[in-house]
């Protein structure tokens, strides 16, 4: 046999062991637990092979053992060999990739796992946390398919990544919208879902039923509910939807400045800061503000608005009158009392409307009076015209009225807290707060810890303030009359309830109101 003829049979030879390898490793793709089983078997015993096999080469190279001529022409050989070649290949092959679960979804592969019993057991399992967690069936819009292959060792996952994995399917559920006039708000689990969390945004909202009768609750606006598959991420837990409810949202909308109003009545009117006010108007100013103009608010608004028609019963004070009498036998300037006043109690009845907490509407519909009050009689001299209102002694003989009635809650001096410097006098809220003198109103608008504040020079030295206003009803410059209301009673600032701080100064410092009041 020729070169020729030799290199022909080594190169078909060469193409016959390349086809059987192929042939071999895309066979072993397909092979089941079973066959699989049976490869471990001969894997073991590879490794007799080779040393046998070595042991033959190592003959060979050392002639210890000489074939005949014929030897290397043996069929058994040649095929000796090549079963030698595929086993050792299919022992590489076997070491560095194993039989194992590919996931797939929509076609494509996911994640490879060890079996495809661990597969589905950690989609059962993920898929039961989900239902649990929101309380309803999920679904995909595919199922998720598990094949086996052969794959290199380092694509198998282990169950936690699959489960990774699992969270960024497309899920699926039958939600519920939770819609207002046909404005949806909020997605929930059910309908059942959806009317416990009326009920309990409803109870968060409703007042102390200990004292007030509630007469009637309803919800402003059309509720209902509609069915819809949404993305399971999509819907809220009850808990999570309770807050958003009582949170409300951001709202925009347009106020008409009228003729009159400051930045701090406007601010007040609605609930807002005066530096919101400047924060949603970037070029408005107190000094452009004009009557006619448009502009913006933005503030917290209730998503949902309940409205609360209730009745309050309170006992108020009747705050007694002071009469005064006058005595030529005493000079100008002095008083003295004849009769002490004593204040009366009065029980009435209010209709309160709310929408959520806060009150738009309150009617008195029913005042008895349980004890009259009794005036306070006070002789005033006459025998001079002197004026002892800003006395330098601190004593003004009483020439200040009471700015409302009420119960003194805290008096002017040391208290545990530190120094009193006014009187506080607790009213309901909303309560008339008068003009202590006639005067002219030197700052009005909110001043820190005071609130909204009013404060009035009455000449002489005399300044009076008037401190933790709900409502302020004059502007700086303006001039008032001695019982003119300048405000309602309020909370605003640091107080701890509505009443009314009232602070007297003569020539800069601050004097005991009650040694000016009459």
């Amino acid at each position: 046999m020729d070169n020729k003829e030799r290199e022909k049979k080594v190169l078909f030879s060469s193409r016959q062991l390349t086809d059987y390898r192929e042939f071999v490793s895309e066979s072993i793709h397909k092979l089941g637990p079973w066959w699989i089983e049976r490869i471990n078997w001969i894997k073991s015993d590879l490794g007799k092979g080779r040393d046998a096999f070595c042991c033959l080469l190592d003959n060979l190279r050392t002639g210890r053992w000489k074939p005949d001529r014929n030897f290397w022409k043996s069929p058994y050989l040649i095929t000796a060999v090549i079963t030698g070649m595929v086993l050792v290949g299919s022992n590489l092959y076997l070491q560095k990739n194993q039989l194992a679960c590919a996931a797939y979804y929509n076609g494509q592969r996911i994640a490879v796992v060890a079996s495809q019993q661990e597969a589905e057991k950690v989609l059962a399992s993920f898929e039961q946390k989900l239902e649990e967690a929101i309380g309803q069936d999920v679904f995909l819009d595919e199922s998720v398919q598990f094949k086996m292959c052969m794959v290199p060792r380092s694509e198998v996952k282990p169950a936690d990544y699959y489960e990774t994995i699992l969270k960024q399917l497309p899920w699926t559920a039958d939600g519920v919208e939770l819609c207002i006039d046909d404005q949806p708000i909020v997605v929930l689990a059910s309908q059942e879902v959806g009317e416990e969390l009326l009920e309990r945004y409803q109870n968060a909202i409703i007042p102390d039923e200990n004292k007030e009768t509630i007469e009637s609750v309803r919800f402003e606006g059309k509720i209902t509910f509609r069915n819809k598959q949404v993305a399971v991420e999509e819907i809220v837990p009850l808990s999570d939807a309770l807050q958003l409810l009582l949170g409300g949202g951001l709202k925009e909308k347009s106020y008409t400045v009228q003729e009159g109003d400051t930045l701090w009545d406007i601010a007040a009117k609605h609930n807002l800061q005066v530096d919101e006010l400047l924060q949603a108007n970037a070029h408005l100013t107190a000094e452009n503000l004009k009557p006619g103009q448009e502009i913006k608010l933005i503030a917290f608004e209730p998503l949902l608005k309940v409205v609360i028609t209730s009745n309050l019963v309170t006992n108020e004070v009747l705050p007694y009158e002071t009469k005064t009498k006058y005595d030529s036998n005493l000079d100008s300037g002095k008083t003295k009392v004849v009769q002490e006043g004593k204040n009366g109690e009065a029980r009435v009845v209010y209709r309160i409307v709310r929408e959520n907490s806060r009150i738009v509407k309150k009617q008195e519909i029913e005042r008895t009076v349980v004890k009259k009050p009794e005036a306070k009689v006070v002789a005033k001299g006459t025998r001079t015209m002197l004026a002892s209102r800003g006395s330098s002694g601190g004593s003004g003989g009483g020439t200040l009225r009471w700015p409302v009635g009420g119960v003194i809650t805290s008096r002017y001096g040391y208290r545990g807290s530190g120094f009193h410097t006014g009187l506080d006098i607790g009213a309901n809220h909303g309560a008339a707060v008068g003009a202590a003198a006639s005067g002219r109103v030197t700052s009005a608008g909110w001043y820190g810890n005071y609130g909204y504040m009013v404060t009035i020079d009455h000449g002489g030295g005399l300044v009076t303030r008037y401190a933790h206003l709900s409502q302020i009803n004059v502007s700086s410059g303006q001039s008032v009359s001695s019982g003119q209301i300048i405000g309602r009673v309020g909370s605003t600032g640091r107080a701890t309830g509505p009443h009314l701080h009232f602070e007297v100064l003569v020539n800069g410092s601050q004097r005991n109101p009650l040694n000016y009041l009459r």
